[in-house]
């Protein structure tokens, strides 16, 4: 942590460079500073509760780090300030809950502007994790939708994973960050950049855009693929399924007895599952048969017209009868389409189980 307070100071040493370009040592100073602080691009964060340094992760999520330093240091267009004019400055905390994240990036104007104008897809590099506190992460409106909001975790929150990219981790200040109240401000955002590969990290409108444009580009394509690899597994999994009016595809493995369940029928029902394209699998819990990665499905109550799962879980549930079996393959839209599913751990804080555009296999079974 010693190398890391020497990044406030580094500012210091480049002012006086700056305003006293003969004390040539100060210069050498820098060099020297340089070795003990690791390479990379940092953001301190100005507050009027003191300095937030970031380490931005510039290699591996490189969208979204150019979008910060961008507005920060005034190099990309956007709606809210006129080119040139740093965008973080003067910005509010204007969410902060408290022992989950504290959030920022609207711009300090007076219209109602929460961002910059544009938006830009989600950046999701694997291995990173909302697994503790301190780490940075984009605030959007569902897949996609970044802009210019930021937000940084108080503690472990899992169920943020392949929802909300991360772009960086508190390198200092987490102490400033536990004191961020909703209303405090950030009075300046400057950007540092050591060593040769963050030297040459430099952000245009230009290179930022052409960023953005094959980011969106690689979206379609994978969208793309995704929805021809799902109908030839389709084919391969139930090439004689039956089909509702919906789109479900559905095979009855077993028939049941008595009639169809009515509007407040209390049914017990159990299922298992896994998506459609891999090998991952769930089972019902008994909280109201939101799934989990349990490898025994639980049994849980189903009240026709109250209790809602998914649309597709919804729709089967009041055609089936007593004793019945259904496979169905649910397609994302008939799922849990943009949202997720979530399950719990052991301490009680959630996690994904099911991402987002995920088509599901299940099979269902009404044991009474």
């Amino acid at each position: 942590m010693k190398r890391m307070y020497l990044i406030p100071i580094l500012f210091l040493f480049v002012i006086t460079a700056t305003v006293l370009p003969q004390q040539t040592p100060v210069v050498k100073k820098i060099s020297e500073i340089d070795k003990f602080v690791p390479d990379g691009i940092y953001a301190n964060l100005n507050t009027n509760k003191g300095r937030i340094t970031l380490s931005l992760d510039y290699q591996n999520v490189p969208m979204a780090v150019a979008n910060f330093v961008g507005l920060a240091e005034g190099t990309i267009k956007n709606d809210a300030l006129p080119l040139g004019k740093p965008y973080f400055n003067g910005s509010v905390w204007h969410r902060v809950v408290p022992g989950f994240v504290i959030q920022s990036g609207m711009p300090a104007v007076k219209d109602t502007l929460e961002g910059p104008g544009y938006e830009f897809p989600n950046e999701i590099f694997p291995g990173l994790s909302y697994n503790k506190a301190g780490i940075l992460g984009m605030a959007n409106a569902g897949p996609h939708t970044n802009g210019s909001q930021f937000f940084i975790t108080l503690s472990d929150y899992p169920h943020l994973d392949g929802r909300y990219t991360i772009f960086g981790v508190v390198a200092e200040g987490m102490d400033i960050v536990n004191k961020i109240v909703q209303g405090d401000t950030i009075k300046s955002a400057m950007i540092t950049r050591i060593g040769e590969k963050a030297t040459d990290f430099k952000v245009t409108d230009e290179s930022f855009k052409k960023m953005v444009d094959d980011a969106k580009e690689k979206v379609k394509m994978d969208n793309e693929k995704r929805m021809s690899d799902e109908i030839q597994a389709l084919k391969n999994i139930m090439p004689n399924a039956a089909e509702t009016a919906s789109g479900i595809k559905y095979i009855i493995e077993k028939e049941g007895t008595d009639n169809k369940p009515y509007d407040g029928s209390i049914l017990i029902v159990k299922y298992k599952g896994k998506f459609l394209l891999g090998t991952k699998e769930f089972a019902s819990t008994k909280i109201d048969g939101k799934p989990d990665t349990i490898e025994s499905p639980e049994t849980f109550e189903y009240i026709v017209g109250k209790t809602k799962i998914n649309p597709a879980l919804d729709e089967i549930l009041i055609d089936m009868k007593k004793g019945e079996i259904r496979k169905i393959i649910a397609l994302s839209k008939n799922a849990y389409g943009e949202d997720v599913a979530l399950g719990k751990r052991s301490d009680g804080k959630k996690y994904v189980v099911i991402p987002p555009n995920t088509s599901l296999v299940y099979e269902i079974e009404i044991l009474k």
